[in-house]
């Protein structure tokens, strides 16, 4: 099961201090939340869409194996800390809780290391499948998430506003050029992807924070990446 995060950047800071703030400092504090098996941020920018300027600048993919490791959204103790640390970054942060059977794959690449073209995020019901339908025989592969049975309200008392929110599609476009986009949908390009926990365990990057795993691979310090010494300094 899944839960999608569509997150807007605090509207007084830069692009790139929401960038490292999010990936260095909340993203890695959220990546000891327990219970995740995957978690990676998707640092976006919106290149279509007929819904006006939609600010949302980040898209978090959470996975679960079970509901059971969901409930560490909402009973630990980090959570409690992710949710007082949003203002820092982000005006918005809308989470969508979503049930097995709310996500649909097409084409589907088990592969965790490619790189995600981008989002599309639709208005309309009944688009989201004609679309993913339609770039599935292309031979794209899209991640299709029914949003409507998810209040994302119950994660920080935020609205999502006037527009509800109906699908979010995570598409691969190997080369593809995109379908015809039906009324209702926005398009966002993923520009930077970071892998904050993969396999149930934080990644390098989301132990450390992105600069400091570039550092260490800089200066050839592979031993500092070694799952003993990760373990020995943080315990996981």
């Amino acid at each position: 099961m899944t839960t999608i995060a569509l997150i807007e950047r605090r509207a007084d800071i830069s692009r790139e201090l929401f960038t490292r703030y999010w990936r260095d400092v909340h993203g890695v504090m959220a990546a000891r939340i327990p219970g995740f098996d995957f978690y990676v941020q998707h640092h976006v920018t919106q290149i279509a869409g007929d819904n006006g300027d939609i600010a949302f600048e980040g898209i978090a993919v959470v996975r679960f194996a079970s509901e059971a490791d969901r409930a560490g959204l909402a009973q630990s103790a980090v959570a409690a800390q992710i949710v007082r640390d949003e203002p820092n970054v982000f005006t918005r942060a809308l989470l969508y809780n979503l049930e097995a059977q709310d996500s649909q794959h097409f084409n589907e690449n088990t592969a965790e290391d490619r790189d995600v073209a981008g989002f599309l995020l639709f208005a309309e019901p009944g688009a989201a499948k004609h679309w993913a339908s339609a770039a599935s025989g292309l031979g794209m592969e899209v991640h299709l998430h029914d949003l409507r049975g998810a209040d994302p309200s119950l994660w920080n008392g935020i609205s999502p506003g006037a527009v509800g929110w109906q699908s979010v599609a995570q598409y691969w476009s190997g080369g593809c050029a995109l379908p015809p986009l039906p009324d209702g949908v926005t398009v966002f390009r993923t520009d930077e992807r970071y892998v904050m926990v993969a396999g149930g365990r934080p990644t390098p990057t989301g132990l450390r924070g992105a600069d400091a795993v570039r550092t260490i691979r800089e200066i050839g310090a592979n031993n500092q990446l070694e799952h003993d010494v990760e373990t020995l300094i943080f315990g996981v």
